[in-house]
């Protein structure tokens, strides 16, 4: 198909499908004439993907790029593309200031959380890092115990970690499992947001406010 056809099919413009192309986020197509080209049902698969990881992924192109780069690695593990994807998926925060007053830091406490969680988690990971950012954030609040305040968390995620693994099996490509993961993660927490809003507004309606909707 032309450039044209493929911008109908995938949703992307022309100008933001060339700029994917001298990105090199996008293969070039097959030359079929000067400055023209042939596209496939590929294309049309990695400009979707793209557009995913960038609108409810909401990842920078670079991210994408890394993203991008781990899906077309066959020799990657799943365990490594996973820590790919979920490194692309972190925000980035600057990390807040530690009580200096406290003998046992946040990194500490965190990594004697997950080794009493059971969790293989490496210690350079982008996950372990950003979880002592919220622990150190939480104590600023004055809410200092990890245990207690991780504990359900940690129920929550095996269970729907194990169930998401076990239904990818066998689901399709990397490609597949990324999209997967990310829209996943997405979903998790928008549900999170509407069940907190739901509890909420039932617990204001029994203290005899009106309910907002």
């Amino acid at each position: 198909m032309k450039i044209s056809n493929l911008s109908r099919r995938s949703g992307v413009s022309v100008p933001t499908i060339k700029f994917y192309l001298r990105e090199q986020l996008l293969p070039p197509g097959a030359p079929t004439a000067r400055n023209q080209a042939e596209y496939d049902e590929t294309h049309v698969s990695r400009l979707r993907l793209i557009r995913l990881l960038t609108g409810i992924g909401m990842m920078s192109l670079a991210s994408v790029r890394e993203v991008l780069a781990a899906i077309d690695n066959n020799c990657l593990s799943p365990q490594r593309l996973a820590q790919v994807v979920n490194r692309a998926l972190l925000p980035e925060h600057a990390m807040p200031s530690s009580d200096p007053g406290c003998h046992d830091p946040p990194a500490s406490r965190v990594g004697s959380f997950l080794d009493g969680v059971g969790w293989n988690v490496r210690a350079d990971a982008p996950e372990r890092e950003s979880l002592v950012r919220v622990l150190t954030a939480l104590e600023g609040l004055g809410v200092p115990c990890i245990e207690d305040v991780f504990a359900p968390y940690v129920d929550a995620a095996e269970r729907l970690a194990v169930r998401e693994i076990e239904r990818q099996l066998g689901t399709g490509g990397a490609a597949t499992v990324v999209a997967r993961v990310v829209l996943f993660e997405v979903a998790f927490a928008i549900m999170r947001r509407m069940a907190y809003t739901h509890h909420l507004g039932l617990r204001t309606e029994s203290d005899g406010c009106p309910p907002t909707r």
